[in-house]
């Protein structure tokens, strides 16, 4: 479960550096710099990137998870149910 919560947070500081970097490019573009303007534009679309490719990556992970969820009480239903006899 580790792994999840680490990603998650990675989630969040690419939302959180596509916030900064956007209101930098504005005070950036506001004060004549054009160039550190595009810059930081670029970086911000770099973080969107990033965004949705750890957000398809934690969706792919929480769908390996309940795979292995709904295995797991597959094989304790089965064990339960007891052994089926061929006569049957």
């Amino acid at each position: 479960m580790r792994t999840g919560y680490n990603e998650a947070l990675a989630l969040l500081g690419y939302v959180l550096g596509m916030v900064a970097t956007s209101v930098l490019a504005e005070w950036a573009r506001e004060s004549g710099g054009e160039s550190l303007s595009e810059v930081l534009l670029m970086c911000s679309l770099l973080f969107e990137v990033a965004f949705l490719f750890g957000l398809v990556r934690f969706f792919f992970q929480g769908l390996r998870w309940g795979g292995r969820l709904f295995a797991r009480r597959w094989r304790t239903a089965a064990s339960q149910a007891g052994p089926v006899s061929p006569g049957r």
